[in-house]
């Protein structure tokens, strides 16, 4: 074969692919150090990713899949991690308080409370009790309050033990 001549240049695609972004940009903005915590302190309480997708509200609607990877890119990622965690400590302790006071009641939290009988009312004491008996059961932030306000969402749906 000769050399090449003067024949017509190699035809170039009109529009070349190209790479989808790497998603963890766009992540890093999305997700809020309140989301992180929330995220960590439900995880820890119910060990259910789907359980937290669906009980949850964080800052803005996340799929399963992006709660799925934030959680692996908080345990894997050290970029992440290390700027989620220096995020986290910045929030004001009463911001800190709020979002304890929204996590997810675990099912051994659930089964304690669905043995205290549906009547008489039980009173704020009857909830202090509780905690005070099974500290290592209830997560630290619990109050008598919420122990009572959850009591009282189980009874209206005839979830306690005495309720048929």
């Amino acid at each position: 074969p000769g050399p090449p001549g003067p024949g017509p240049p190699p035809v170039l695609p009109k529009r070349l692919k190209k790479s989808k972004p790497s998603p963890a940009p766009r992540d890093l903005g999305r997700w809020k150090a309140a989301d992180d915590l929330l995220l960590i302190n439900a995880v820890l309480q119910t060990n259910d990713l789907t359980s937290v997708h669906l009980g949850v509200k964080f800052s803005c609607r996340f799929t399963l899949r992006e709660i799925q990877e934030r959680w692996y890119s908080l345990l894997y990622d050290p970029v992440i991690c290390k700027l989620s965690c220096q995020a986290m400590r910045q929030l004001h302790p009463e911001a800190v308080a709020a979002i304890q006071s929204k996590v997810l009641f675990s099912k051994a939290e659930e089964q304690l409370l669905t043995r205290v009988p549906s009547s008489p009312v039980p009173s704020l004491d009857t909830f202090q009790e509780l905690l005070q008996r099974h500290p290592a059961v209830f997560y630290p932030a619990r109050t008598p309050k919420a122990l009572q306000l959850h009591w009282q969402l189980l009874r209206q749906y005839h979830l306690l033990q005495d309720q048929t």
